[in-house]
């Protein structure tokens, strides 16, 4: 999941190979929308996926001038919050509660 293996060789190496691993790379790409992207997150259903996709899983508003929602987590207002169990967070809230799929 996550990932494919792909042949990124730009040969023919005017030395010859010289095994540099770009012929067996790791390529990540979302598992929803299948872009080559890094980093992946670990969504709700165990898919990696890229920042979008991540969001879209999330029921999204947006705040204008009347608006008095404050991020739950850290006070602040912001032009788009989304509703993560119950509680209205900014997106910078979001990125720091969101699981990063290990890549390495």
């Amino acid at each position: 999941m996550g990932f494919r293996i792909e042949d990124n060789c730009v040969g023919p190496c005017p030395m010859g190979c010289i095994h540099c691993g770009r012929s067996h790379q790791h390529v990540y790409y979302c598992d929803r929308c299948d872009t080559e992207n890094e980093p992946l997150y670990e969504a709700d259903n165990g898919d990696e996926v890229c920042w979008d996709c991540y969001k879209n899983q999330y029921t999204e508003k947006i705040c204008d001038d009347m608006d008095e929602t404050k991020c739950a987590h850290c006070g602040n207002e912001a032009e788009y919050m989304y509703l993560v169990d119950g509680e209205w967070v900014c997106e910078e809230c979001l990125r720091s509660m969101a699981e990063r799929s290990d890549t390495e």
